[in-house]
């Protein structure tokens, strides 16, 4: 017979890190999935650019910046990678918290989050007024 061992770790606050973490992958999945769509714009935007060629041009904007979408599309991606490597030790300091009984916020993730979609959204912002 195998000798179980009570964990004094609250089931709800177990399931509560595991709402956050299994939230965060979400996220990092989802930052991941922009990347590759950005990244893909690029080729699209270069399929266009050889489509166009040879026909009467003068009236469309030019594409000369199509290789910006290929890097900001591997740059997020990479936070993407990155964000889901946090994640795990996201969790872990969690469950040691918990069984130390021990309570603390990590505020910065979110914030890092925050600053980096925002920033995402600004470069893809101004991409689409200035290109």
């Amino acid at each position: 017979m195998s000798k179980k061992s009570k964990s004094s770790i609250d089931p709800k606050d177990l399931m509560a890190v595991e709402r956050a973490t299994t939230a965060l992958i979400g996220t990092s999945i989802s930052i991941i999935i922009l990347g590759f769509v950005v990244e893909k714009f690029e080729l699209f935007l270069h399929l266009i650019s050889v489509e166009l060629k040879g026909k009467d041009t003068s009236s469309l904007p030019q594409l000369v910046h199509v290789g910006y979408y290929n890097y900001l599309g591997m740059v997020i991606v990479g936070a993407g990678i990155i964000l889901a490597l946090y994640t795990y030790r996201y969790y872990t300091r969690w469950i040691r918290h918990l069984e130390e009984g021990v309570i603390e916020t990590d505020k910065s993730i979110y914030l890092t989050i925050a600053v980096f979609v925002a920033m995402i959204g600004i470069l893809l912002l101004t991409s689409m007024i200035i290109f």
